[in-house]
């Protein structure tokens, strides 16, 4: 017997575009719904490793497989860069397995960004200071770099790392499982739809696994709170499948 259309309707925009987001080649993704939860449009930013075509399959797959939802086609746009967050690691290494995670149950606690501070230092270094929130309680990383805008997004980027490691860590502590590393693998702004994106790539290692993971967000209020919000997108699934 099929599911009630209630349950098989439980899920948001910020779920679908996750999973976009999680699959191959794909660096920003925004859908776009009319009231009731169709979705009307969906804008995808890819790297040119994938054909255009295939991304629109590899869309319509992933919607019906873990949301349930029909998509058609000619719904799915995509626009191609040759951009791509750089990846620095010895000659030799293997590219670590990009996986597709499953969503946690609704109802489960989400990492909620509580705010940023900005300190500058010395020899024009700006230290930054994250703090979020999970299950009522504060958790505060902190990162420092040059004062340019490369510098900056990058400091906020690995505060918001540490401060998101601190979660984990504590969750961790009384399972005696091993620790978790979250490397910044790459941050930058793009530019598409007319519009400034931030995207942020991250190498998630728990024990000899690593995953890669990638998230994107507008640029509104600031650079510096898209980078802090594009970081929690990035690790949001795979924190939160670990605690």
């Amino acid at each position: 017997m099929s599911a009630p259309q209630e349950d098989r309707a439980r899920w948001t925009i910020q779920d679908a575009e996750a999973l976009l987001l999680s699959l191959r080649g794909v660096l920003s993704a925004r859908l776009v719904t009319r009231p009731g939860g169709e979705i009307e449009e969906i804008h995808l930013l890819t790297t040119d490793e994938v054909t255009a075509k295939q991304t629109v399959r590899n869309v319509e797959s992933a919607l019906l497989a873990h949301l349930d939802v029909n998509v058609d086609h000619r719904k799915i746009s995509v626009a191609q860069t040759r951009d791509r967050p750089a990846i620095a690691e010895p000659e030799g290494t293997p590219d670590p397995p990009v996986r597709l995670l499953p969503e946690p149950p609704q109802g489960v606690d989400r990492i909620l960004f509580v705010g940023h501070q900005i300190e500058t230092e010395r020899s024009h270094q700006v230290k930054h200071r994250v703090e979020i929130e999970w299950r009522e309680k504060s958790f505060v990383g902190e990162g420092s770099g040059a004062d340019l805008p490369r510098g900056r997004l990058e400091a906020v980027t690995r505060a918001t790392l540490a401060a998101i490691e601190a979660v984990v860590a504590s969750e961790e502590s009384e399972r005696r499982s091993p620790g978790v590393t979250l490397a910044l693998d790459g941050v930058k702004i793009v530019n598409a739809f007319d519009r400034d994106f931030v995207l942020v790539a991250v190498h998630a290692m728990a024990g000899r696994d690593v995953t890669s993971l990638a998230g994107a967000t507008v640029v509104e209020s600031s650079a510096d709170r898209s980078a802090i919000l594009a970081t929690l997108q990035a690790t949001d699934r795979w924190v939160r499948g670990r605690i």
